[in-house]
């Protein structure tokens, strides 16, 4: 499968999450018998996630900092992503920084999140066509 039909993939299964459970997350989370933690962290982190998977477990996704509705949306969508497409990793971890962008699976979470939490209607182009860059860029601007 090519990098595009991939995205498109993506974005198909993400507009039937949408459709029949709306955009939240976290409700998407607990259909999939997926479990979220939130957990503090010192004020200087960002906010940050982590997804973790074992044979025979339900994935567990952990919200490290999130202080703001928002954020708490970003990373949670984001790391839904990576528990929902990418089942054969065991862990998968957000930390805001460059390396984080870095990898198809960062590509495809963040493509998840982006399109969960936003209208494609938004923007001045397709999902599908935008960079990694982009779609981080507009995860981070959000996590506000």
């Amino acid at each position: 499968m090519t990098d595009i039909e991939r995205r498109r993939e993506i974005l198909e299964f993400v507009r039937d999450l949408k459709s029949n459970l709306g955009s939240d997350p976290f409700r998407i989370a607990e259909y999939c018998g997926i479990r979220v933690l939130e957990k503090k962290a010192l004020k200087a982190l960002k906010p940050a996630g982590s997804t973790i998977r074992m044979t025979g477990y339900p994935a567990v996704i952990t919200l490290y900092g999130c202080e703001t509705q928002a954020s708490r949306h970003v990373i949670c969508a984001h790391e839904l992503g990576h528990a929902l497409l990418h089942e054969d990793v065991t862990v998968n971890r957000f930390d805001g920084t460059y390396a984080g962008i870095m990898g198809r699976s960062e590509h495809e979470a963040n493509l998840f999140a982006v399109a969960l939490l936003f209208d494609e209607n938004d923007f001045n182009c397709r999902l599908e066509d935008m960079s990694n860059y982009s779609l981080k860029s507009i995860l981070d601007y959000n996590l506000r």
